[in-house]
This record gives C-alpha cells, sequence and structure tokens, in this order.
C-alpha cells in the first residue's frame, strides 16, 4: 500500500540538499585526492617509507633529471618526466660547417712566417746599411773565425748583390713558410742556425780561400729539412709527394748552376761546399729537432738514431781538421 503525500514530501525534505549552480551539480566538500609519489620527493629524518626510492627504481637510472633545489619545483610526475626528457644543449661551435672548415684551414694555410719575414728584413737592412769595413768584420774567413767566433754566423747575414739576396729571400720564404707553419719558429731557427754553421765548416775546409758570404747554406738546411718532416708527420700532410719532387728539382738546378760557375770563363768562384754540407746538415738536424705524429713508429726511431751518429760524426771531423790538421793561423 503506497504511503500518502504527506510521508513522501518528510522524506524528500529530510534527504541531504545538494546545490546545484545553473544547472551543474557540484559536489560536497571533502578530502583532496589522493596524489601520486612524485620523482623528486625528498626523504624526512624519521620517514620510514621507501617511496622516493621505489618511485626511482621505475626509470632508467640515465635519464633521471637533475635533484630540484626548491620543494616549489617538485611537481613532475612519472608521466610528465617520459613526455618531456631533458635536453642538452650543444655547446657552440661543437659542430663545424664546410665553409666554416675551410674558412680555419684557409687562416691556417696563410698565417705568416714570422722568422722567415723578420729574418729577410734583418738581410734587407744590413745589406742596404752597411759599409764595406764592417762587412769584412763580419763575413766568414777560415783565417780568423778561432779568434772571432760570431763569423761562423754572422756570414750568412751578408750577400754579394742585390740579385743573390734576392734569389735566397724567395726560396727561404718558399721553403721556410710550409716548416715553421707545422713545425714553429723555434725548430726553424735552430735548423737555420745550424745550417749557416755546416755550410761555413765545410767551406773552410773544402775552399779555404774563398770568402762565403750569403745564407744559401741556411736556405738549402730548410730545403732537405721538408724529406724528415715529411716522414714525421706523413699521413697528415696534404701533397707530401711534392716536397720531395721540389728538393730534387731545386737540388739539380744548384748543381747546373755550379758548374757554369765554376767554368773558366767565370771569375768569381761560388761557394759550392757550403751549399752542400747546408743541405747534408739540413736531413738529419731536421729528425732530431722536428716533431711528428709519427714519432714513435720504427722507421722514425731508427732515423733519429742515424741522424744523431751523423751528427756526432760530423762535429768530431771538424773539430780534429781545426784543430790539428788545418794549416790555417790560428793565433
Amino acid at each position: 500500500m503506497a504511503p500518502d503525500a504527506e510521508d513522501c514530501e518528510t522524506v524528500r525534505l529530510n534527504v541531504e540538499q545538494v546545490p546545484v549552480h545553473h544547472g551543474r551539480r557540484i559536489l560536497p566538500d571533502g578530502p583532496p585526492p589522493a596524489s601520486a609519489w612524485t620523482e623528486n620527493e625528498e626523504e624526512r629524518p624519521g620517514d620510514n617509507t621507501n617511496s622516493p626510492g621505489e618511485n626511482r627504481r621505475l626509470l632508467p637510472t640515465s635519464e633521471l633529471p637533475a635533484k630540484h633545489k626548491s620543494r616549489l619545483q617538485a611537481g613532475l610526475t612519472l608521466g610528465v618526466h617520459n613526455k618531456y626528457p631533458q635536453i642538452t644543449k650543444t655547446p657552440k661551435g661543437f659542430v663545424k660547417s664546410k665553409f666554416e672548415k675551410r674558412k680555419d684551414k684557409l687562416i691556417a694555410l696563410l698565417k705568416p712566417p714570422y722568422f722567415i719575414v723578420s729574418m729577410i728584413i734583418l738581410l734587407e737592412v744590413i745589406h742596404i746599411s752597411l759599409s764595406d769595413d764592417f762587412r769584412a768584420i763580419l763575413e766568414w774567413s777560415p783565417r780568423a773565425w778561432w779568434r772571432e767566433p760570431w763569423r761562423l754566423f754572422t756570414y750568412g747575414c751578408l750577400h754579394a748583390s742585390h740579385a743573390h739576396l734576392a734569389l735566397n729571400a724567395l726560396v727561404a720564404l718558399a721553403v721556410g713558410w710550409p716548416l715553421e707553419r707545422e713545425q714553429g719558429p723555434w725548430r726553424v731557427i735552430l735548423l737555420w742556425a745550424g745550417g749557416v754553421a755546416a755550410g761555413a765548416l765545410g767551406a773552410g775546409a773544402l775552399q779555404p780561400r774563398v770568402h762565403v758570404v750569403g745564407a744559401s747554406a741556411a736556405v738549402y738546411a730548410l730545403l732537405t729539412a721538408h724529406i724528415a718532416n715529411v716522414c714525421l708527420r706523413y699521413g697528415h700532410i696534404a701533397l707530401w709527394w711534392f716536397r720531395p719532387l721540389s728538393v730534387l728539382v731545386l737540388g739539380t738546378s744548384e748543381l747546373c748552376w755550379s758548374l757554369v760557375r765554376a767554368a773558366p770563363w767565370d771569375a768569381p768562384a761560388a761557394a759550392w761546399a757550403a751549399h752542400i754540407l747546408g743541405a747534408a746538415v739540413g736531413l738529419p738536424l731536421a729528425f732530431i729537432v722536428f716533431t711528428g705524429e709519427n714519432n714513435k713508429k720504427a722507421y722514425v726511431v731508427a732515423c733519429r738514431v742515424v741522424s744523431g751518429a751523423l751528427l756526432l760524426a760530423g762535429l768530431l771531423v771538424a773539430i780534429v781538421y781545426y784543430g790539428w790538421c788545418s794549416d790555417n793561423d790560428h793565433t
């Protein structure tokens, strides 16, 4: 039997009233829903739960982001981390374009040889400004260098004519530019000094009556040093075959020029001994002084041992000759 209308109205009034706003039901206030554990949750003293460790084990260890210092920033859940991984910026200039690589290579190629250029300027100044009396003190003379040892090197700053100076300067710039760019100025300075000294000692022994001037011995030392440079840096320099070929061509031309200068119709004598000794010393001295990517290879080590033995033997021969066998006046 259905209840009367009065009882039904009473029941509807006793039901909890739910507010309605613009036709939408508003849920009653209650406890906040449980939130998922975050990855950056910090452990507090006295906390016996292992929730941070459990949540971290759900992610790969290699992709974990850095821990935030502030708790206000610790709001990323596991799903957010997977969707937005950490992005690392590539340092500027790490990957160069082809244009930048070609530009750097061109700048390195056009880097001026400071020692060679400075030496050419010094030779020009000395050739123009010095008087004949002062030149006589600097030129090489086998009979005077024991008392005046600076002649062993200073004769290389003097030249017989403008053409002689121009030729030596041009060849020195051509063969010395790549050497100084690849080996540095100090190694080229040592090679230059060794070639000048060897040329003077060789000329004093083989051509004792010739007063030698010019930097031809140093230039030929730089020329033959390219062979040692190719051996030390083989596989790391471009056009390596061109350098030994240039040595062969210039050496042949020098030999032909020396034969022409030695003809009876040509009065001035050429200092061929200085050229030969300078070229002969340039190769072993470069193996000792120069460096490269093939330093530890067996053939380079063997060449350095042989070069050191040859230089030591040549130095002993020069000491013996100029100390006891030479008839020069050393007093």
